[in-house]
């Protein structure tokens, strides 16, 4: 089943995470939003836009 994943990074992923994202991703669509890196307010209107399209979102904490 192909599913469109949302991986919601609040600090730079460590290779253990990279690796469970790896495996997440086989078979599917994945995009990444890194909050680490937002600046300004309309990266995170941009983040509901991302949420509402995926159809799962994972969230790193």
């Amino acid at each position: 089943m192909h599913m469109k994943i949302l991986h919601v990074y609040r600090t730079e992923p460590n290779e253990e995470v990279k690796k469970l994202v790896a495996i997440l991703n086989e078979g599917n669509e994945a995009l990444e939003f890194k909050l680490y890196e937002a600046k300004e307010d309309q990266d995170y209107d941009k983040l509901i836009q991302l949420i509402f399209e995926a159809d799962k979102t994972i969230s790193w904490w």
